[in-house]
């Protein structure tokens, strides 16, 4: 006990920390807005489920190990917290305890029992995570010097604790100091040394020391505990464990009802916003700051990176890089954008329009020396994403890479002009004839032909619209899938129609790879086409007009109920609409759509259609469910050429012939083309069929 020195450490320690924290925290507030506040049950469950819970490290079979170390050391440094507190009440007030947490409580055995076990976990789990960096060596880790710095503070407050208590138990029980030093003796529940075997195990290790020395080593632990706890306090903030303290809160703050947040609806009529450059993110200071927080946030754990089917196939995005690089651009910037936010505060109150034309040249001023998009993130970099967000899913603090990456693209689209120009033809064809192909949107219902598909012109009294969609309306592949849903359709009876030529791209293509202009005038001339036939229920065999129609047209007043074609096959199988017989033979195993699986959480519908149209039970990939591994076409990337490193599609083929398989279905168009495109480079289509779910269950049905 010593309150003025337990009074100087924290007065100092918490002092420095509180003003990084200032600091860290006037940087998020000077970021563009998000709304982040609703929904707070939901969130907290998210916190205790994927924060607390470690859902992602643990629920990884691929990484169970590591991730069950990670959450033991995480839920046994939770633990020590209380014991900490303990401690420094104790620098005050010999014999201090928490409420509740005493000597006369069984609370207070219970956690001294709990916390002995963990610390002894704990220990094992540093000594596990230091033999892993430095002897087996996965490749997704960044063996730095801050990683063992931290795991070695983390064992010295194990140790230091444990000792703590050895020394305690050697001067009650070995030196008979009963009476001089503080411990539980509860007549029901006895000694609390009866509760804590880790530590009087450790004691004998320092037992024959002799009373005096085991005193200068009670007192020695007391302070290095203390001490080492607020060194490694002020350490967090300053590099990638600053996820220790910010993991809590930008998991409670993530995108709920969507997997990410959802792209920008740019206002493109403000002439503001093209003189400032505002539209998308131009420059680091218009990152939100929630954005800022995914990048405080980042553990540069390396997962996003090894499940990246870019990085996996040797192109530049590497998603711990490109995170790491904005946050020092965001650092290194932080003086300029906190001042440029009280500039910007300013100016929306001034009403002189001189003072304000003063002002945004002062914020102008500002602006980072660097290109956001040339000199901070190459070009090739942001134009490598597929936007398959793999990424997303298996990072553990919910990092949202995608939208920024997107936003960066609206910013090169819109206000650079710095796009791939290989994109042209295709938002030409977009621009001119409503279609990414550039034929003639006269023929968009030239697949129909003789199959008896009536048009919503003709009579619009049906129950569901049947969305067809580019490939399915021109790519001669996709057309076969779009005349298989038809038989399907009509089998079961259901009143559909199609929009015909009426029907235009849903301008998916275009907001993924930054034209937000082309996306809002398809988007507005479908949604005007749709509320005029007064459509409810939308049917489509694309993914990506999936997601686009179900939760980006609402942005614009488009609200529909939208289903995939896997979704509404095997609502008609199970409710007896129609009958499917196992009829086809040979191994087969189903590739999950990006935009079906990950982002509109479909994966059991097509697998309970496959079970029933195969003799034998569906194989499941090595990469599948949650963690398929893209086909390569999403994010505008169906439109550009692979020029560098490997072929998605060729890598995803290939891990699909590995699997000795004669079929392989999809649920997708471009997943269907890009496979199929890969088995052609394998010189396997003949042997490995691809093959459409509508495709197999139009054969199927009895």
């Amino acid at each position: 006990m010593n309150p003025i020195a337990m009074s100087l450490l924290l007065t100092v320690a918490l002092g420095v920390f509180g003003r990084t924290m200032a600091r860290k925290i006037q940087l998020l507030r000077a970021l563009a807005p998000a709304d982040r506040t609703n929904h707070l049950k939901q969130r907290l469950a998210n916190m205790f489920v994927f924060a607390i819970g470690q859902k992602r490290l643990i629920g990884r079979a691929r990484e169970r190990s590591s991730g069950i170390m990670h959450a033991l050391i995480f839920w046994g440094f939770c633990v020590l917290l209380i014991r900490s507190l303990t401690l420094y009440g104790q620098g005050f007030y010999e014999g201090f305890q928490l409420p509740w947490l005493g000597g006369g409580h069984l609370a207070g055995y219970l956690y001294l029992a709990v916390k002995d076990v963990m610390e002894g976990i704990v220990l094992l789990m540093v000594l596990y995570a230091v033999f892993r960096r430095a002897v087996l060596k996965p490749r997704r880790l960044h063996n730095t010097f801050e990683a063992y710095l931290v795991l070695a503070l983390i064992g010295i407050l194990m140790v230091s604790d444990l000792l703590l208590d050895g020394a305690r138990y050697n001067l009650v029980h070995l030196y008979h100091n009963a009476k001089t030093i503080p411990f539980f003796n509860h007549p029901r529940y006895g000694s609390e040394f009866l509760w804590t075997p880790v530590a009087v195990g450790a004691s004998a290790l320092i037992s024959g020391l002799g009373a005096s020395a085991n005193a200068a080593i009670l007192a020695t632990m007391f302070w290095l505990h203390i001490c080492t706890q607020l060194v490694f306090l002020n350490i967090l903030p300053l590099g990638k464990h600053f996820h220790v303290i910010t993991a809590l809160p930008n998991v409670f703050l993530k995108s709920l009802g969507y997997p990410h947040e959802k792209a920008q609806l740019l206002d493109l009529e403000d002439e503001a916003a093209w003189e400032d450059e505002s539209l998308g993110v131009n420059h680091i200071h218009q990152l939100n700051w929630k954005q800022g927080l995914d990048l405080y946030t980042c553990t540069e754990c390396g997962r996003c990176k090894e499940v990246c089917p870019t990085y996996t196939t040797d192109k530049p995005l590497n998603l711990y890089e490109f995170n790491d690089k904005l946050k020092h651009a965001l650092l290194a910037n932080a003086d300029n954008i906190i001042r440029r936010s009280g500039l910007a505060a300013a100016r929306a109150r001034c009403g002189d329009d001189e003072q304000a034309a003063g002002l945004a040249e002062q914020m102008s001023a500002l602006n980072s020396e660097k290109q956001l998009i040339g000199d901070i993130i190459a070009a090739d970099t942001l134009w490598a994403c597929t936007t398959c967000r793999a990424c997303e899913e298996v990072c553990p603090v919910t990092i949202e890479h995608v939208p920024r990456i997107i936003a960066m693209r609206q910013g090169q689209t819109l206000m650079a002009e710095a796009y791939p120009k290989e994109l042209n033809p295709a938002l030409k064809g977009l621009e001119r004839n409503g279609n990414p192909w550039g034929i003639g949107y006269d023929k968009r219902a030239d697949w129909a032909d003789g199959l008896g598909v009536q048009t919503m012109a003709a009579d619009a009294d049906v129950d569901y619209l049947f969305w067809v969609g580019c490939a399915g309306s021109f790519d001669d592949r996709a057309k076969k899938v779009s005349r298989s849903l038809v038989k399907i359709l009509q089998r079961a009876g259901v009143r559909f129609a199609i929009l015909g030529v009426e029907e235009k791209c849903t301008g998916d293509f275009a907001r993924r790879v930054g034209n937000e202009m082309l996306f809002q005038m398809a988007a507005q001339e479908n949604i005007a086409t749709l509320n005029r036939y007064k459509v409810k229920k939308i049917i489509t065999a694309c993914p990506h007009c999936l997601n686009t129609l179900r939760h980006e047209y609402p942005q614009m007043g488009g609200n529909y109920e939208v289903i995939h074609h896997s979704e509404f096959i095997a609502q008609l199988v199970k409710t007896g609409r129609i009958e499917l017989q196992p009829s086809l033979a040979g191994a087969l195993a189903y590739h999950d759509p990006c935009y079906l699986g990950r982002y509109n959480e479909i994966f059991e519908q097509p697998r309970s259609i496959l079970a029933s149209v195969c003799q034998d039970a569906p194989r499941e990939l090595p990469r599948h469910g949650r963690e398929s591994f893209c086909c390569g076409a999403g994010g505008g990337r169906m439109w550009m050429e692979e020029t560098i490193g490997k072929r998605i599609n060729l890598e995803r083929a290939e891990e699909i012939a590995g699997q000795n398989v004669a079929h392989v279905a999809v649920a997708c168009p471009f997943c269907l083309t890009m496979i199929e495109d890969g088995m052609k480079e394998l010189e396997k289509e003949e042997l490995i069929k691809t093959r459409d779910i509508a495709e197999l269950v139009a054969e199927s049905m009895a």
